[in-house]
């Protein structure tokens, strides 16, 4: 074989291979999980539910609840079909706390 022909196989090669990464990295692409603006939510949710001098703690462990519940939600939410994530997504009302209870009730999770 002369460097002619070795140079045709190596780029065919190269390019084999370019395309089954490309395939294998889009076929492992995940869904990512909502953003929710979780300093609203709990804005809303101290304005309903606390008042005096401890709304200040209320919304801080609102958010720390709702962050550490959005970490749960992040592993969970690949192994939920579109359909459930969609119902999901709409009775959580901006609430990963929320979203997370939904999710949990998917049959299978």
């Amino acid at each position: 074989m002369d460097l002619n022909g070795r140079r045709c196989i190596d780029a065919g090669m190269t390019r084999l291979l370019i395309m089954a990464l490309a395939l294998m990295l889009s076929g492992g692409a995940q869904a990512a999980a909502p953003e929710f603006d979780m300093d609203h939510f709990c804005a809303g949710f101290v304005e309903n539910h606390a008042s005096g001098n401890m709304s200040g703690m209320a919304k801080a462990v609102c958010l720390m609840s709702e962050e550490s519940t959005k970490a749960v939600v992040d592993k969970a939410w690949d192994r939920v079909s579109a359909g459930y994530r969609e119902t999901c997504v709409k009775a959580a009302g901006g609430s990963y706390m929320s979203l997370a209870h939904c999710l949990s009730s998917v049959p299978g999770l």
